[in-house]
């Protein structure tokens, strides 16, 4: 696989955009959540948007299930510690996780709106390993300013195992994070951002997620930009209820 080399001036910004854990930035200390209300880490404002396909519906026991899971580790990994998931986060993941929060860490303070959408699903007795292309656009705060930019869809995978009880379905709502245990009894395998294949198959998952990109919003250009005040997040859909179903 090829590296590509970015300037400093949008090293920072990069880090966000692409997940791929620039690791030399020490992120702020951060406030734990409260064992009753689930609270983002300190410097980090970011909303969950999913895209409704033939293939995937959010409100489904799969769709919470991938909802809570992807989102967990979005949050998990900014606040580097498993506490920062969604109840029952830690005990549907790998036994390394703690090390894979660690790997990813991103250790900058951001406003984000992100969207994803199924790319495609790989089905088998007992395990399921779906890709996502992962969307969206929000600012950093880099150099005493924040810095405005949307970006290109990237491929996400998570594999996980469905042989135990289902996760709820129909969750719903306004908060940005459930109030229960909605994993069920199912248990992700592997995460990986950018996976395996994302450039040996062609056209790549990245080419595809980049190509197809219905029931994805019209953002502006992906170069950053200075802005004054921080990006304000868009509600997350479909969200989650007050205190699951």
């Amino acid at each position: 696989m090829q590296k590509v080399r970015f300037t400093f001036s949008t090293a920072t910004v990069i880090c966000l955009l692409f997940l791929t854990g620039c690791g030399s930035t020490t992120p702020s200390l951060s406030t734990m959540p409260s064992p009753t209300e689930h609270k983002q880490p300190r410097g980090i404002d970011l909303s969950f948007r999913w895209i409704t396909t033939p293939e995937f519906d959010p409100l489904s026991s799969e769709g919470t299930f991938v909802r809570a899971y992807v989102e967990s580790y979005e949050l998990a990994r900014d606040g580097i510690g498993t506490e920062w998931g969604y109840p029952g986060f830690a005990d549907a993941s790998p036994p390394n996780i703690e090390q894979m929060l660690k790997t990813n860490q991103l250790g900058v303070d951001y406003r984000a709106t992100q969207f994803y959408r199924l790319l495609r699903r790989l089905s088998g007795p007992s395990s399921t390993t779906i890709t996502l292309c992962r969307y969206g656009e929000g600012t950093v705060f880099s150099k005493k300013t924040w810095w405005y930019s949307s970006w290109k869809p990237i491929p996400i995978s998570i594999t996980f195992t469905t042989a135990d009880a289902d996760p709820p379905a129909g969750e719903r709502g306004s908060r940005r994070a459930p109030a229960l245990n909605v994993f069920g009894g199912w248990k992700t395998t592997s995460f990986e951002l950018f996976p395996a294949d994302s450039y040996d198959v062609q056209p790549s998952l990245v080419q595809q997620c980049q190509d197809d990109v219905r029931g994805l919003p019209l953002l502006p250009p992906h170069k950053p930009q200075k802005q004054s005040d921080p990006f304000t997040p868009l509600p997350p859909s479909p969200g989650w209820p007050d205190a699951g179903l």
